[in-house]
């Protein structure tokens, strides 16, 4: 029985998943990761550190498969996505020169705003995108070149998370190291749609070298096979095929089946992502702000993007820090079964979701509780938490809608995918329905299929995932609850528009204080 494995490197984890031909799964695991805060806008993660719980998941997840009566020689190939944000760097003999830094490090903040206010801006027509932030890669190396540059005269290499592991299964030398056009498209800035490469153009005008780039090569290309020191740590057999892979928010759209223009897709992760699939670049919405733009897996899918860095953050955030109940999943659902029963609205209590910075068009905002009293409590406040990245979906959803894009229905996927309660939420804000599909495996399952494409032995990637993938849990729009929600938003709305830019920036000058005692 032929088997393939999938492995997702995420911000908060590394998940691997064993799959049948018939796309049953046989096997997984969950490592958990350690991100680095070292003081205000700081968000670090250690390379080594990414490749230890890649290779453990791989193994748990192999040693789980092996219990259900696989054999480890039933393995035909294995291939993994990762986070599109955070470079790893590498010197001429492949050594790690420095922690990456991730999708929720604010450092490079300047660097994105100077880009917008002095250069030429190719990235509008090139890579679709006017939103320039701090985790767009140009910028964070632009940071690490102006603030260390002893390190950066070093630099051979910049590659992203993905790549670098399965170059780690692989015996790649740095000079070896590739990419694929997703993860490409995953630096934001910096691409061209025409070519599915980097720009030489906007390159020049970051001032950074092309020559640390990477290769580019097709996502389901088989790259190498996996060395006897990487079969020793992870189980695979020697020899077993690596396919490229691509980037997790692609392969997130994948595994839950948005193949078709006018799908969307709930990434409902530690950076809530909400993506739209498009048949190319769309001036109105590349001109709003937040709006990103993306090559697919497939050749000639695309879709604009929008984000919340701190959306399932927020609610992690609020077990851990709030509750105190630090790595405690179950309550989740304890406290959806209280937000159930709180009316649309949270009854007048309003959360922000800004605990790791603002949008592009707000960069002083941080997290906020608005409308509370002696009555609010748990149920409130984590309603409203709900509520909150809905409202932030709600947003870039109206900007496409806006520009001509028929909406269908949004797939939900991701850890937050399993909430019936912010589904439904998610669908009254909108007035789009909702449909969690019947598995909610995420870019592990897209990955699994990718290995079957890349080795000729699937009908294709869309065909196989459709297969895998029909059905699901709908949640259709309450129309009650929907214009509750749009007369509380256009409230919302007002607030971000005016008072809370006033208060967001007062509040910065308060932690500036704090910072310089």
């Amino acid at each position: 029985m032929a088997v393939t494995v999938g492995v997702d490197v995420g911000t908060q984890g590394t998940k691997a998943g064993v799959y049948t031909a018939e796309g049953v799964q046989v096997g997984r695991a969950y490592v958990p990761h350690t991100i680095n805060y070292g003081g205000p806008g700081r968000a670090e993660m250690d390379p080594e550190h990414l490749v230890a719980a890649a290779f453990t998941a791989i193994a748990t997840a192999l040693d789980a498969a092996v219990s259900a009566g696989v054999a480890r020689s039933d393995v035909a190939g294995i291939a993994l996505s990762g986070i599109l944000v955070g470079q790893v760097l590498l010197d001429s003999q492949g050594t790690i020169l420095r922690p990456i830094l991730t999708s929720l490090d604010t450092r490079a903040q300047g660097h994105a705003i100077r880009a917008g206010e002095e250069l030429d801006p190719l990235w509008l027509t090139e890579s679709g995108t006017s939103t320039l932030d701090a985790y767009a890669a140009p910028f964070q190396l632009q940071w690490i070149r102006d603030n260390e540059p002893d390190l950066w005269s070093r630099v051979a290499r910049s590659v992203s998370v993905a790549p670098y592991v399965s170059a780690r299964l692989t015996g790649l030398r740095q000079e070896d190291m590739f990419t694929d056009p997703t993860h490409a498209s995953g630096w934001m800035v910096g691409w061209d749609e025409a070519t599915r490469a980097f720009s030489p153009g906007q390159f020049a005008t970051f001032g950074l070298p092309l020559e640390i780039l990477p290769r580019i090569i097709a996502s389901d290309e088989v790259v190498g096979a996996v060395t006897r020191e990487a079969s020793a740590r992870t189980g695979l057999p020697e020899g077993t095929p690596v396919v490229a892979g691509a980037g997790d928010v692609m392969q997130s759209n994948l595994a839950s089946g948005m193949v078709e223009v006018g799908q969307s897709t709930d990434s409902a992760g530690t950076t809530s992502i909400l993506t739209v699939g498009v048949d190319g670049i769309v001036p109105e919405v590349t001109a709003m702000p937040g709006m990103l733009y993306s090559l697919g897996t497939i050749p000639g899918q695309s879709f604009y993007w929008g984000y919340i860095r701190a959306g399932g953050l927020s609610l992690r955030w609020f077990r851990d820090q709030i509750a105190r109940l630090d790595g405690d999943d179950s309550v989740y659902r304890e406290f959806d079964a209280l937000a159930a029963g709180i009316a649309p609205g949270s009854d007048g209590v309003l959360f922000l979701p800004y605990l790791a910075g603002g949008n592009p068009d707000s960069p002083d905002a941080s997290g906020t509780w608005l409308g509370m009293d002696s009555g609010t409590d748990t149920a409130r406040l984590w309603r409203s938490a709900l509520e909150a990245v809905a409202y932030e979906y709600a947003s870039t959803l109206e900007v496409v809608q806006r520009a001509g894009v028929e909406l269908t229905e949004v797939l939900a996927t991701g850890g937050g995918a399993a909430s019936d309660v912010w589904n439904q939420i998610k669908a009254d804000v909108t007035g789009i329905p909702w449909r969690r599909p019947h598995r909610v495996d995420g870019p592990v399952l897209a990955n699994a299929a990718l290995v079957n494409q890349g080795l000729g032995t699937s009908p294709g990637l869309c065909a196989q995932l459709r297969e895998w993938n029909a059905g699901g849990r709908p949640h259709l729009p309450d129309p009650a609850a929907h214009e509750t929600y749009r007369r509380a938003a256009a409230i919302r709305r007002d607030l971000l528009a005016g008072p809370m830019q006033e208060a967001f920036a007062a509040v910065r000058g308060l932690r500036q204080l704090n910072a310089n005692l």
